[in-house]
Parts: structure tokens; sequence; C-alpha cells
């Protein structure tokens, strides 16, 4: 399915490193593509993934400070206990050299970028 939002180049090296270092690791390529369609918690990507729950936890923090994922929303249960879920923050990324140097171009997963302007214009208008 082709994505109506543009394609952008990622220009920040150390952004780019990120990204294709969590598309090399098998675990976090994993999380990546459960995570394109809907939001899921860390428990629920362990079990449908085989992964460590603690190996799970880590891969997740690292890819949502490679901002490869998105905190889609906080759920707070009965119990009071809190989780989040997190959501691709991508629909595609491709990698390729041009000129000498890496190139990495993302597009932006629709349904996220679309929820996040409807928050912000929520907030911003009060509704």
């Amino acid at each position: 399915m082709r994505s109506r939002w543009h394609r952008s180049q990622v220009d920040d090296p150390g952004r780019a490193e990120a990204i294709v270092k969590g598309l090399a690791d098998e675990y976090a390529r994993k999380i990546i593509l459960s995570t394109i369609t809907a939001a899921r918690s860390v428990e629920d990507l362990s079990s449908q993934n085989d992964i460590p729950l603690s190996t799970c936890y880590r891969r997740v923090h690292e890819l949502l400070a490679a901002q490869m994922l998105v905190v889609e929303r906080i759920v707070v249960t009965p119990e009071g206990k809190k989780y989040e879920l997190v959501r691709s923050a991508y629909s595609e990324v491709r990698v390729g050299f041009e000129g000498g140097a890496m190139k990495v171009d993302v597009v932006v997963n629709e349904d996220v970028a679309e929820k996040l302007r409807r928050i912000w214009m929520s907030m911003k208008y009060g509704g």
C-alpha cells in the first residue's frame, strides 16, 4: 500500500545510523514490523515475537530513543497499573548509497501522523 505522505530524507547522520542499526537487529526488526499497523504493549510484543521480556523492553526503549517507535497512548488499568502502547513511526524505510554516502529515506506512518495531528489540534483548539 502506498502512503499519501511524502518520502523524506533523514539528514541527521546520527539518526540515520540509529535507523540502520535498528533495522539490522532481528528483535528490533520484529518489533518494528509488529507495530506498523497497530499499537502494542511490550508484553504483547514479547509474547507475539518470542522475545525475552527484558530484551523486548530494552529494544523498545532503544527504538523510542531512535525515534523509530512512538508512544501512541498510555493505558491505566482499573488496578492503577500503567503501560504504554507503542507504534512504528515509519511505514517505509529505504537505505541506499549515493555519492559515496549512506542515504536513508523514510515515510511517516500515516496512522501515527494523523493521530498526532488530531491530538495537537484538539489541544490547540480545545476539542
